[in-house]
């Protein structure tokens, strides 16, 4: 039987086949070298001619191949060169047997043959034999490959005249037919005169002829005889044959097209030496003769020829027959260890790589399902050869690489095994090195679960830290001048390793999000998860979770605490699933967007918290949506309703503040009278604590305290009353709607390293009023009293809530409206005293024009007002405020309820007419009239002229003015008075008298003769009372 020869090429069919062998017992070593030097002739130059001939030879040969020689004719034996020892005479009869025993083995095919001697001399070594070569010894051999050449010259000759005898055959004659061996009894009895055995014989002399072309040099003739050869085996189906036509056909071809050789050949065929181990590569008994041994080493052999050809997935495949074969059920004893090591082999041929990086560059390469289940295998082979930790290795690289080609049956199943596998060994980072070198780079799984984007978050807005203004980096003055370029040469590293723009503090938690996505049809486990960093010491808070199957982007954060500062680099994440620690670093994820990983971390700054007696409030103030409020509270008041809040502070850090800072903020953008945050601070307020006492203080508009705050121990207490007291007139256009009143407290305080740095934290809460309306004044207005030194002032109140409202004010009676109720109050009041107006040198400087003063004088006179009225609401029992006139009074109601800076009394016989007295007089009677002007004021009044009118009234409507009759004047109605001075000399009187002729009752006009004297005074500084007078007669004397 015909064993194939795997090693073979295409050069191999032009070559004639010529073996060398020893003949008796000679010395490998000496064998091998001659073997060497006879080898060396590869190729000989025929004389007169370009032809070549090409030599191939072999130490051994199976004779059952050289039957096949008809078939093909390089794989006939056409030379034999024996080599043999003979040291005397009398052994040269034996050996010269084996040589003729030797040649008869081949002698079917041989051309010719030599028989070189080592070691005879004398008689026989004399003789001149054709066949034979005498040499002294193996070192005396100079002409070897002169010999050889001249026994390939014979060869030729013979090969030559074979072909030209075949070539010339005639087509009359008849034509032998060429047979390979099992097919010489199945041609025992046809019918060698039919026209398709005549056909059968031509087609297979034909690609016998092209053969003997071939080797002998004659490249195109060969091709025209496989040509023909084609054409007639392929219409007589002689498949066999008309194979081995396209196989010379193609042999020639690439001959013709590649002459610098094939099969990893240069420049030609070298010469095929080959050790006695490398036999039995080669020729090995065939079909089912072969043991399991033979078979592995015959599937291992191809698959070397198939990488040398460059099939490389075809080499692997009997590759990986060959180790199965390993492992076959009828081997006593499997070598799990050499097929692990021939499946490893295979690797390449599938496109497969131990290293996981491999697989995240660009698209998978290769059939998925056939390198599943080779990995499938790995994770066998190397559990029976008993390595847990490498079956482990091998089934996280299978879940990792191939996970997206995986079913959501054989995921559980991985899964599973897995598990099953880390109980016993668990699977780690560590990298494993194989016996014979190979190392296995570790497996993260970096898919489970899936991480899409990584953020570094920045601290909470209370806890992030600031630089003070004014204050350098420490390295600015080393930074590099910055230059511009537009050339953009960052890659996708630096781009991740970017500085951020946030601060860490050194001992704060710090957390790092992760969207992540969990790719398995169940719930991920994911244990011991935390985070990987460069660059200062940092503590790992790690954390476990469970993902939903399927999940979808779900978020995760993971924490740490950073014990230095300097600058630190996120690096990745670490993770347990199945039994697997995995340390996955950013630069390896696939898709993964990141905005920097590279932080800062500033020395330790204390920590501050802050609750408040009120509750909490989700409320976003629109005034503040710039900024950030860690903490906010809320309530809603009726407008005057007072509200008291309570904040306390506690340092809750391990470092002392040494410094705290209150800055406050009003937000309210809407401008109104009065006094809207009287309860607030200022407008951006700031006052410093420094003392080392704690404290609880009433905080009001312009309240300066201080305090500190020692590390987790001591509170801080603040009181803010908050209110609002503005009521106004619904005849402004202000609608009757829910007002706002809002305010920012920011607390800054430093300490510790931090605070040495130049570094400090900001707290800040927002304060929230909901005002709603309690009370509105839609009408004021006053009506003179009988005083001059007091008056009626009129309010009508509205109720614009939904209860009942009760109304009450200093001296006077209750008042209770309904809903949407309105009423009028009066209310007596005393005249106020009022200071002058400011002269222009005695301006407030943060009043700059006219206007702005009037304002704040009419605020401020307003203020006065609504202290004194003292008007309360309450509403139902547990509600109630105070209400406030500011704003709604005019100036025509302040210059009523203002007390006159110029005081006039009048006074008849010496008693003042005020306070509805009726003063009385006897008819004849003369009356003494005084005027006496005080001047209250800071100016100067006069002169003035005034006019004494006398009137009736009959209390119908009608006043009669004409009075010459019935009152007469003693002198003058005319009082004329000089220029009063302001305090100390502030005062003017002036006397008349005047005679009633008539009894009744009788009025006095005391008015000003000339308006323009008033100089643009008040009106109402120059109201005079009038005065009552009833004329009576003179009482009947006794007796009369």
């Amino acid at each position: 039987m015909s064993i194939p020869d795997y090693m073979q090429c295409a050069e191999d069919h032009q070559t004639v086949l010529v073996v060398v062998q020893p003949v008796g017992i000679v010395p490998e070593d000496q064998f091998f070298r001659i073997y060497k030097r006879i080898a060396s002739v590869r190729q000989l130059s025929i004389r007169d001619s370009q032809r070549l001939l090409f030599i191939r030879y072999r130490h051994h040969y199976l004779p059952e191949n050289n039957e096949w020689g008809d078939f093909q004719t390089h794989r006939k034996v056409v030379g034999l060169i024996a080599v043999t020892t003979c040291s005397s005479s009398r052994d040269w009869p034996h050996t010269a047997d084996r040589f003729h025993a030797q040649k008869e083995v081949y002698s079917s095919t041989l051309y010719d043959s030599r028989l070189l001697v080592f070691g005879l001399q004398g008689e026989i070594a004399e003789q001149s034999r054709p066949d034979m070569v005498f040499y002294p010894s193996f070192e005396e051999c100079s002409d070897v490959e002169r010999r050889v050449e001249d026994f390939v010259e014979s060869i030729f000759i013979v090969l030559e005249s074979k072909r030209l005898d075949r070539a010339t055959d005639k087509s009359g004659d008849k034509i032998p037919l060429l047979c390979v061996p099992f097919e010489k009894k199945d041609f025992v009895g046809l019918d060698t005169d039919s026209r398709h055995y005549k056909k059968r014989s031509q087609g297979r002399m034909r690609k016998h002829v092209g053969d003997l072309c071939l080797q002998a040099g004659m490249l195109q003739d060969a091709l025209v005889h496989y040509h023909m050869a084609v054409e007639l085996l392929r219409a007589v189906n002689d498949f066999l044959w008309l194979g081995g036509a396209l196989e010379g056909l193609c042999s020639a071809s690439v001959i013709f097209h590649y002459p610098g050789g094939t099969a990893g050949k240069a420049a030609g065929c070298k010469p095929s030496v080959c050790q006695p181990a490398d036999a039995g590569k080669r020729h090995r008994p065939g079909g089912s003769q072969l043991s399991e041994e033979e078979k592995i080493q015959r599937y291992s052999i191809l698959s070397e020829l198939y990488e040398l050809i460059g099939f490389h997935r075809k080499s692997a495949f009997f590759k990986r027959v060959a180790a199965m074969q390993c492992v076959a059920p009828t081997i006593s004893e499997p070598g799990w260890r050499a097929c692990y090591k021939l499946l490893l082999e295979t690797l390449p041929g599938y496109s497969l790589s131990l290293d996981p990086k491999d697989f995240s560059k660009g698209t998978h390469r290769g059939w998925a399902a056939v390198q599943m289940r080779l990995l499938h295998e790995l994770v066998y082979a190397s559990r029976r050869m008993g390595n847990p930790a490498l079956s482990v290795r091998h089934l996280s690289f299978l879940l990792q690489t191939m996970l997206d080609f995986l079913s959501d049956q054989e995921k559980k199943e991985v899964t599973q095994s897995l598990e099953n596998y880390t109980s016993k060994c668990p699977g780690g980072m560590e990298i494993i090195t194989l016996p014979d070198g190979l190392t296995l780079p570790p497996v993260p799984f970096t898919k489970l679960p899936i991480v899409r984007s990584v953020k570094l978050l920045n601290l909470p807005v209370s806890l992030q830290p600031h630089k003070l203004k004014g204050v350098l980096e420490g390295n600015l003055s080393n930074a590099s001048p910055f230059i511009y370029s537009p050339i953009l040469m960052q890659s996708r590293g630096e781009e991740r390793c970017k500085k951020i723009d946030f601060q860490w503090v050194q001992g704060d938690v710090c957390e790092v999000q992760l969207m992540v996505y969990n790719p398995m049809p169940y719930e991920l486990r994911v244990e011991n998860m935390g985070l990987l960093t460069s660059g200062v010491e940092f503590e790992s808070l790690p954390a476990a979770l469970f993902l939903p199957a399927e999940s979808g982007l779900y978020p995760v954060t993971l924490v740490g605490v950073p014990r230095t500062a300097g600058n630190i680099t996120v690096n990745g994440y670490h993770t347990s699933v199945f039994g697997v620690s995995s340390d996955c670093l950013l630069e390896d994820l696939v898709g993964v967007k990141a905005s920097g990983c590279l932080v800062e971390v500033i020395p330790s700054l204390p920590r501050l918290q802050l609750s408040t007696s009120l509750p909490r409030s989700t409320h976003s103030s629109q005034a503040t949506s710039k900024e950030e409020l860690p903490s906010s509270v809320s309530v809603q008041l009726f407008n005057g309703e007072l509200q008291q809040l309570t904040i306390t502070l506690e340092n809750i850090g391990s470092i002392d503040i040494e410094t705290l800072e209150l800055t406050s903020k009003n937000n309210n953008k809407e401008k109104r009278s009065g006094p809207h945050t009287a309860a607030f601070p200022q407008e951006d307020q700031t006052q410093v604590f420094s003392s080392t006492q704690t404290t609880t203080k009433s905080y009001s508009c312009m309240d300066h305290s201080t305090c500190q705050l020692q590390r987790k121990s001591d509170f801080s207490f603040f009181l803010l009353s908050l209110s609002q007291l503005s009521n106004v007139s619904l005849h402004t256009g202000v609608p009757n709607r829910l007002q706002t009143l809002e305010a920012v407290l920011k607390f800054k305080y430093s300490g510790g390293a931090g605070k040495v740095e130049g570094y400090y934290r900001e707290l800040s809460l927002g304060v929230h009023v909901n005002v709603e309306p309690s009370l509105f004044f839609t009408r004021v207005s006053t009506l003179p009293a009988t005083s001059t030194r007091q008056c009626h002032l009129l309010l009508d109140i509205f109720n614009p809530t939904e209860h009942e409202l009760t109304v009450s004010a200093k001296n006077n009676q209750d008042l209770v409206l309904h809903a949407s109720e309105c009423q009028r109050m009066a209310i007596q009041v005393d005249r106020f005293d009022f200071e002058s107006l400011p002269q222009a040198g005695q301006q407030t400087p943060h009043l700059s024009s006219p206007k702005q003063l009037e304002e704040e004088r009419q605020l401020a006179h307003g203020c006065q007002i609504s202290s004194k009225l003292g008007i309360c609401w309450s509403i139902i029992s547990f509600r109630h405020g105070e209400a406030s006139v500011e704003g709604v009074l005019n100036q025509l109601v302040l210059e009523h309820l203002q007390l006159a800076p110029l005081q006039w009394d009048v006074l008849l016989n010496g008693k003042p007419c005020d306070c509805d007295v009726v003063a009385e007089c006897i008819v004849g009677d003369a009356v003494t009239l005084e005027v006496k002007l005080t001047n209250l004021s800071k100016n100067t009044v006069g002169p003035l002229a005034l006019m004494v009118v006398p009137f009736q009234d009959y209390q119908n409507g009608v006043q009669n003015y004409d009075m010459d009759e019935a009152v007469t004047f003693i002198g003058s109605n005319i009082f004329c008075i000089s220029t009063i001075a302001a305090e100390p000399s502030n005062s003017s009187v002036c006397e008349g008298a005047l005679m009633f002729l008539y009894t009744g009752d009788f009025y006095l006009n005391i008015r000003f003769q000339d308006d323009s004297a008033r100089r643009g005074l008040p009106l109402a500084w120059f109201t005079l009372p009038s005065v009552h007078i009833r004329a009576l007669d003179a009482p009947l004397q006794a007796g009369a």
